[in-house]
């Protein structure tokens, strides 16, 4: 349990913080009443214990506001004074109970207990299969015999015991379990965790807590649930237009839902990210200041986005690009000081408003995306949650992933239907890291790349390492559920042998190539950008590949090395159009894995002639 005390008195405070740690009580200090203030309005905590004869602002008064500001969780009241006035003053202030000094500890700690079990109807004793924790005693057993624990250790137990439905993220256990001053960080969790399920195996406990892969930890589930596969209709019922009616409220409820659950966090994060652009015009500024910023405002732009306020997230996309600049200029850090004013202006207007309706979900939904597993691999834990809810909706079943090692873990244990992947991750490692991983699994696994990142380098990477589609942030969560369904409904193209992919950077030339190979019977489709090769590529599917050899950026030696490193495009047939004709350069196209080499100059029937004997030939 995780307390704070607030209590002026140092020699007091130090004995109650030591003696409630043995109880093992999670105690943060604040000396003043403006201070326990802040804590509470910043920290979750199981009970507040306040004395009343506090500086800057008294107990009573402190209990009051927080009160009206809806604070819910219990709040027991200190005071030497026993006065019956000060005891009623202190009740209709909104305390559950009322101590006073000099008090037994014994006393307290059971009174402590009992307004805690009250407020979260906890029980005295919480059991997990053969293992016990009485919170009265401060003790562990299993069948009986006692487990010793450190202070955390039990904590750490306890936290999952009395709340078994939920999921702790790493972060969320060290604000329940840590101080605020001095919380380590977040690798800390899990060697508590392992160290705890250590001494419970030793001790012949079962493993209560379970891993969540990409969310944290929670209790294990006891019941043994016997899988049933639902029956799904391939389609929703055309004939009932209540139950599309209801479907749509349910989608537009649940965005409600979850932007009441999540506007005040975005109202403060554009609070911080205006603090800091401030710091910035003052000149006085670190770089990593400048890199929270830049984070801040980019993790804005997605989950904003999610929420369907485009123009928030586009103010904060611009100042993503603002921030960026190095050295800063004044005149960006200017630039971006209006745009957050604007920014704040549109989040606090939208917090007091519904946001934007999202389009409703689609009337008709395929079998085969029905049945889909989707895994979302982005480290904004807010921006996935909300698709993951949003896609009940769409009969799509999300699992989520933090990191790129959980990621890989997941993908291993069970692959899934389809990846929405993030570029941006801490490390050297990035998105296009895990797309090389995946790259040569059978059978392929669509990826949907999904980021704020914009320069055209990744969007070629992507391209040449097989990614279907490539949205960039931010976008409403309708246009990204209908584009992950429109990839898995995707079928294979038909076999025909005459589709043609000509890539060169004369357009002229391309267009009385096109024109020729049309005029016998083929699906000609052109590129004059190399930097779009694979997305043309991908979404033509050709037969043969006609490739130039110079081009600007990327030539064509290049182009046919990527596509021959790829395991679902080695067969494709590839030909060299170009006016070299020295031995050299026909060497290093054969030398790439071209299949034939063929100069520009000749006539156009016998180019055709060439073409279609390629063709005849796959």
């Amino acid at each position: 349990m995780k307390l704070l005390l607030i209590e002026d008195d140092r020699a007091t405070a130090e004995i109650l913080t030591e003696k409630l740690t043995e109880y093992h009580w999670i105690v943060e200090l604040a000396a003043d009443g403006e201070i326990g203030l802040q804590l509470a309005q910043a920290q979750e905590y199981d009970l507040i214990l306040l004395d009343i004869g506090l500086p800057k602002i008294d107990g009573i008064s402190l209990c009051q506001k927080l009160r009206k500001e809806g604070y819910k969780n219990p709040i027991l009241l200190l005071t030497a004074n026993d006065s019956t006035e000060t005891q009623i003053m202190a009740l209709d202030a909104g305390a559950d109970d009322y101590v006073t000094k000099p008090f037994n500890l014994d006393v307290l700690l059971a009174r402590m207990r009992a307004v805690v079990r009250k407020a979260k109807t906890l029980p005295a004793i919480a059991t997990y299969e053969n293992l016990q924790l009485d919170s009265n005693r401060g003790e562990v057993t299993c069948e009986g015999k006692p487990i010793h624990l450190t202070a955390k250790e039990y904590c750490l137990l306890e936290l999952f015991l009395l709340n078994p439905k939920r999921i702790y993220s790493r972060r969320a256990i060290l604000d329940c379990l840590w101080n605020f001053a001095d919380a380590p960080g977040e690798e800390t969790v899990n060697t508590h965790v392992k160290c705890l399920r250590q001494k419970l195996k030793a001790a012949g406990a079962s493993d209560p807590i379970e891993t969540v892969y990409g969310l944290g930890y929670r209790l294990r589930d006891l019941q043994v649930v016997t899988p049933v596969t639902p029956k799904i209709q391939n389609t929703l019922p055309s004939d009932s237009q209540t139950e599309k009616s209801e479907n749509q409220q349910k989608a537009l409820a649940v965005t409600s839902k979850v932007w009441n659950q999540f506007k005040t966090k975005y109202v403060e994060q554009v609070r911080i990210l205006t603090q800091l652009i401030k710091v910035f015009k003052t000149g006085n500024f670190s770089p990593e200041q400048q890199q929270e910023a830049i984070g801040l405002a980019h993790k804005l732009v997605g989950s904003l986005g999610m929420f369907g306020l485009m123009e928030a997230a586009q103010q904060a996309k611009q100042i993503e690009l603002f921030l960026q600049e190095n050295p800063l200029e004044i005149s960006q850090i200017q630039e971006a000081l209006k745009l957050v004013g604007l920014l704040q202006q549109t989040v606090e207007q939208a917090q007091t408003n519904a946001p934007p309706k999202t389009q409703p979900i689609p009337q008709s939904l395929p079998a085969a995306v029905s049945t889909s597993r989707i895994l979302i691999v982005d480290d904004d834990l807010e921006l996935a949650d909300r698709l993951r809810i949003e896609a009940l909706a769409w009969h799509l079943q999300v699992e989520i992933a933090t990191d790129l090692n959980v990621a890989r873990l997941m993908i291993d244990r069970s692959p899934p239907s389809l990846i929405l992947l993030e570029l941006n991750f801490p490390g050297a490692e990035d998105g296009l890291t895990l797309m090389q991983e995946i790259q040569g699994r059978s059978p392929k696994i669509p990826v949907i790349i999904f980021t704020a990142r914009e320069d055209l380098s990744d969007r070629v990477a992507a391209a040449r390492l097989g990614a279907n589609v490539f949205l960039h942030k931010p976008l409403p969560v309708y246009e990204i559920l209908k584009t992950i369904t429109d990839v898995l409904k995707q079928k294979p193209q038909e076999a025909d042998n005459n589709r043609v992919l000509i890539v060169d950077d004369d357009p002229a030339f391309l267009k009385l190539l096109s024109i020729l190979l049309s005029s016998y019977g083929m699906k000609v489709t052109t590129s004059a950008h190399p930097q779009e090769f694979w997305q043309v590529l991908t979404a033509s599917n050709p037969n043969v590949l006609i490739l130039d050899l110079e081009m600007p950026e990327f030539d064509g030696i290049e182009l046919c090395k990527v596509v021959r490193a790829d395991p679902g495009w080695q067969h494709l047939k590839v030909l060299f159009l170009s006016a070299h004709t020295g031995a050299d350069a026909i060497a290093k196209a054969y030398s790439a894995g071209a299949d034939a080499y063929i100069n520009k100059g000749i006539p156009g029937t016998e180019l055709a002639t060439q073409i279609l004997y390629r063709l005849n030939r796959g």
